[in-house]
Order: structure tokens, then sequence, then C-alpha cells
């Protein structure tokens, strides 16, 4: 045999034999790393781009004002017919690869999913969907199978070798499915063992033992070299403290955090208030020489404003206000953490950090997290840049904080994750509130594994919102670049400020932290919000009207996307509109009323009592008012709004309508 002959054959052995003895992903293995927060810190291996199938607009790709289109709904890939059923494509992947999680706004749907893998004719599993988000199905469980805040989540592994074709049954041909499904795509040569239902009995240990992580979240195991470092500091207003640096080659894997008692008297701004101090102190983290994390304080442990308990996988804040990060922080030689008190006043905090020997090597990566804020029009969306990123290593999560003055949906936007250089996004959301694990716009507190809502205010989805997720199972891996944007996508023009944190996993040198504009580190005061009480829906409310017709009708941009409208009506006729309130007393009233080029001018009497305002409701296009009519002494059980139409604007087309989003109340004698 010739030399060179040789040489290939021996080369191709040793690909072949080292090919041999790396372990293959299988359903096993994938389920220990959905809470192994070691494999996090690193370098995936093997390596993996994750991506999305969903149902986002495909008017998106025209970019222009179709970038923010919102009809993310009944989008598939294409239509089949297979054994003379009628199926939707929700997502046709090549593998090697790995589902990491599936979500819809539609878990109650009886309709079949079918799993088809490896090109094989027939489908290897077929769950009704909403066994696929209940808990019930023998195969998953409710640790990984659950709905959360009336949206449906599955996280569990579905490896395929070859493809993956998901489809759901649509026997009409007119299903309207919101869904999400994030995926892995593994390098061609990577060893995959496909999901196989029959095959179950070899990934039972393994789910059990990673469905007990997720359901009681742990750190990882130091072993017996762990140290424990205690502080209790006062960091001076305008003053900044540092505690002492820890050397070695080492890794956090626990570090907690409590503020010590303030004083919840005062505004909303007076310094003593405990969400003021979470977010006038700055936490600053260096690794090896690099500031690697800078955020306020209480945004890093994934809640606020304020004191706000929730746990799940990564995070957790306890009511007596301690707060605990899980995530491993790995550092070759030091670590130094500082705090500088942006406020005006000093506090006092208690910090515990726990540290063990780790291997930093050339897979090994450090955590890194950055804040940003943002007050502004909600009106026209526009995107929120999270992160733009050089370097390589992986988005683990992110915290977003709405402060909403309005009483009506703000969450349309779609998260857009672009990897390495995309002209378009690999992953396209189809809303915020998806991608956080819920649906239309939940109004409760909610903890799971990988995500949660730890604040919502309220009536209505308004006041201050805070959400979190945590990519792990489907972290987001990039080689050279990585830009995550959220869309802002608004239901009524308003002023809202918005804040976030997002966590990524870095190769040393790679892009740091921005810097944090302390100026805009207080949210906005939206007063207090126990008075409130549910919004009263226009379309839901008994009516009577003297002339014209009224009835009820769809509009997206209102309240649960329906209003009442009254039209035809001429000056001096009258629409008298029922409600009820629980209890007697003074309420404050205002209502949200829709403008058009065809609706009309009002005056309003409550209970008899005449108003001031007249509403000129002409607008040029679709557009909203939210007048005060005023402080009312109202019954409890029924009371009567009645509008009384005027002369329209000169400018109104023929119609002379109005319409009704809601009655909003707020009590005045508690």
């Amino acid at each position: 045999m010739k030399l060179k002959t040789f040489r290939l054959v021996l080369l191709i052995f040793c690909v072949v034999s080292i090919q041999a003895m790396t372990q293959p992903v299988t359903v096993s293995s994938l389920l220990n790393e959905m809470t192994d927060l070691r494999v996090l810190a690193s370098r995936p291996d093997p390596w993996f781009k994750q991506s999305q199938a969903s149902s986002y607009d495909r008017k998106s790709h025209e970019r222009g004002e179709s970038w923010f289109a919102n009809y993310d709904v009944g989008q598939y890939v294409r239509t089949e017919s297979n054994d003379g059923r009628t199926e939707q494509v929700l997502a046709d992947l090549a593998g090697p690869g790995s589902v990491s999680r599936f979500w819809s706004a539609n878990p109650d749907l009886a309709n079949n999913v079918h799993f088809y893998f490896d090109h094989e004719k027939d489908a290897r599993l077929v769950v009704p969907l909403n066994e696929l988000f209940t808990g019930k199905h023998p195969l998953f469980g409710p640790e990984f199978s659950y709905i959360s805040g009336t949206g449906g989540n599955l996280y569990f592994p579905l490896p395929y070798w070859n493809s993956l074709k998901i489809t759901i049954e649509d026997s009409k041909g007119s299903l309207r499915l919101y869904y999400e499904i994030g995926y892995r795509s593994y390098e061609q040569g990577t060893r995959v063992e496909t999901f196989d239902p029959r095959q179950s009995v070899a990934w039972q240990p393994a789910r059990i033992v990673t469905g007990l992580a997720l359901s009681h979240p742990q750190k990882i195991n130091p072993g017996p070299d762990a140290k424990w470092m205690v502080h209790r500091l006062t960091v001076p207003d305008g003053g900044t403290y540092g505690l002492p640096a820890i050397s070695g080659e080492k890794a956090v894997f626990s570090f907690s955090v409590r503020v010590e008692q303030t004083e919840e008297s005062g505004g909303w701004d007076a310094p003593g208030r405990i969400h003021a101090a979470l977010r006038n102190l700055l936490l600053t983290v260096n690794f090896d020489g690099e500031d690697c994390i800078y955020t306020p304080l209480g945004d890093f442990f994934g809640s606020g404003p304020g004191i706000n308990p929730y746990e799940n996988l990564l995070f957790s804040v306890s009511q007596d206000g301690w707060m605990t990060s899980r995530l491993v922080m790995p550092f070759e030689q030091s670590m130094q953490v500082s705090l500088f008190n942006a406020g005006s006043k000093p506090y006092t905090v208690e910090m515990i950090i726990g540290t063990c020997p780790y291997d930093f090597n050339g897979n090994s990566y450090h955590l890194c997290a950055q804040w940003g804020s943002l007050i502004r029009e909600s009106w026209p969306p526009f995107d929120i840049n999270f992160l733009d990123a050089r370097g390589e290593g992986k988005v683990i999560g992110t915290v977003y904080q709405v402060t909403n003055p309005s009483y009506i949906w703000w969450g349309e936007g779609d998260q857009k994750i672009f990897i390495d250089g995309e002209s378009f996004p690999s992953s396209f959301g189809t809303g915020t509130e998806d991608d956080y694990g819920f649906a239309y716009g939940f109004n409760g507190p909610f903890a799971r594994p990988y995500h949660a809502q730890t604040r919502v205010d309220g009536p209505a989805s308004g006041g201050h919102i805070s959400l979190n997720r945590w990519y792990v199972l489907d972290a987001l891996p990039y080689r050279t670049s990585v830009r995550f944007d959220q869309e802002v996508w608004h239901w009524m023009p308003c002023t809202g400020y918005w804040s976030h944190v997002i966590y990524w996993y870095a190769r040393p040198g790679g892009t740091g932290p921005r810097a944090i504009d302390t100026r805009a580190l207080m949210p906005m005061d939206l007063g207090r919000r126990e008075n409130m009480l549910e919004l009263l829906e226009g379309e839901k409310l008994p009516f009577e009207a003297s002339g014209g017709a009224a009835s009820s009708q769809r509009l997206a941009n209102c309240s649960e996307a329906r209003h009442l409208v009254w039209q035809n009506g001429v000056p001096g006729d009258s629409l008298r509109i029922r409600f009820q309130v629980p209890e007697a007393g003074q309420y404050k009233m205002m209502l949200n009323l829709c403008l058009s080029p065809d609706y009309g001018k009002y005056r309003f009497r409550v209970n008899e009592r005449g108003c001031d305002q007249v509403i000129d409701a002409w607008s040029a296009s679709l557009f909203w008012a939210r007048p005060v009519l005023g402080v009312f002494d109202l019954n409890r059980g029924d009371n009567i709004l009645e509008v009384l139409l005027l002369e329209p604007n000169p400018q109104a087309k023929p119609g002379n309508l109005f319409g009704l989003d809601y009655i909003f109340l707020e009590r005045k004698n508690r």
C-alpha cells in the first residue's frame, strides 16, 4: 500500500473511531441537560443552532411597516393530505436535531398533532393538542407539560437523526392556531438517537430525576471544597462599596442578597422604599479583569419593582427579601463584586456567596448581564434592542418589566433573534407573552421552572408587570454575534416605561454590558391601584337607544377585541347604558372611547347628573380618547350612563357613530 493511501485510511479510521467514542445525543442526555447548570456555563458539545418555527405573520419578510405585521395566527409551512386527513404543517425540520419547546395559545384544542420522524410515512407519535399541554400524557407528565396563564407549554426533548415533520389535523382547513416550536439543529455528523415512544423505559430514570429537579430547584452540588463568604455592608449615597476580590480558579454556585428593612412610607420616589433601594443599588461583577454584569441589584434577580416572591430553576425571591441566583459563574483568576448607590440615602446590604473549585478551560464562559430602559410613546410599534454582542457565547435568559398606564393589553410585540449575522431572525415570536409562557394577557402571578410573571398590578393588564424567561435546553448559542430585539406592539397609544435585563454566557474578550443612565432608574409612578375596579366592558353592558341602532362589534385594538357601537342616531337621540358597582360610594369615572372619521359628538349624564365635557370623536384616522367624566355618587347595583348625541363635527362622515370600549371606575371614599 502506498504511504499516501495508508495515511488516508488511517485518518478515516481515526475520524470514525472518534465519532464512535463520542456519546450520542439521546432523550436521556437532553433531559439531564435541562437542569445541569454547569453545562449551561460552557460551550455546547456538540454544537447546535437554536431556531424557532412559529405562526408569526409572514408579511414581516417585506420589512418596512410590514416588519410589525401582527396576524400571528394560522400561518403554516404548507397544507398536506395524509391518509385522507387534511394536516397543517407546523414545522418541517432537517436533522440531526431536537425539539426543545412547544407552546400554543390554543391548549384546549382536541385536534391531533402528528410527529413524523426521519421521513417515516406514518407518524411515530400522535397526540391531541390538549393532551400535549395538560401533563396527563404518560410520556411527559406535569413537570414538563402544563398550562400557564392560558398558554400551553411542553418542555421535553424530541430528538431526531434525519428529520422531523410536525403537523396538526385541520378537517375544515380553517384552523387558527398560535404556536411556537423551538428546536436545535446539530452539525452534520452529530450522532442523534431518534425519539421513540416504544423505548421510553430507557429514559424514564432521567425523566424522573429531571422532573424532581424542576419541581424542587436546587443549586449545584459544590462538593467538599465549597467556601461561603458572608458580608454585611453599608453603601453610602453616591458611593461605591467593593467586596474583597475572590481569587483562584473557581465558580460561584450560589449568590444571595438582601437589602435590610427600608421604610415604605412616603411617595413613590421616596429613597427609603424597597423598590427605590433595589433600583438605586447598581451591581457590577468583574470576572478575570472584565466587567461582565452591570444591572440594578433587584432586577438581576428577575423580579421588580420591589420584592415579588417567586421561585423557578435559576432564581428565587423570598417574602423576607432574600434574593438568590443559582446561575454558575466561572472564572479563571478572580472575581470582584461591587455596589454603587445612585440614590440619596445609604443602604445596608447582606450578601452570601458560595464558591467551589472549577476547571476553567477553553470551553468555559463568563456570565454576563446588562440592563436597559426606555420611556416613550407606544405608537407606532418599534423594537427595543436587548443585546447586540460580538464574540462567542449563548443567550440564556431575559427579565422584562413593563409600566403600562393604560387599561388594555400591551404585549403583542414579537421577539426577534438574529444569530451570527442573519439577515432575518431564525427565532421570530408571535407575541411578548408567548415567549414568557402564557397567553392573552393573563392578569395573575405564576412561576414555572423556566418562566414566571412575578408582578402584575392590573386591572386589565395595567400597572407594573414583571416577567422572566430562562433558555436552558433552548439556549441560543452564537459563534460570532447575536442580536436580540423585543418588539413593542401596544394596543393603545400611551407613554410607557420599559426595562429589561438580558443574560448571556460569553467567552472572555466578548462584548460587555452597556452603561446605565442613572436618571432613568426609577419606574413611572402609576398611583395606588387597590381601589381600581375591573373594567366594565361596553359590549357586555345592557343598553337602550332612543334612535339608531347599537350592537357589539369586533375591533382588535379594544379591550377583549370588541366594543359597543351606536350608529345612525340623530342629534337629540340618547343611548342609556346600564352598569353595576359592588357597593355604593363615590367613584371617579373614566371612559375609553373610539375616534374615527365617521364618529360624532356627545355629552354625558351619570344617574341623571350632567357632565360639562363635550367629546368630539371625529378623527382623521382610528384613534382613542380616555375622558375622565368626574366623580359621581353611584348606587350599589344599577347605575345609568347616558350618551346624548350632538351635532357632529362638520368634517365627520355620515354615521354619527359612538364607540364605547369600556367604563373604568376608581373608588374615592376609601
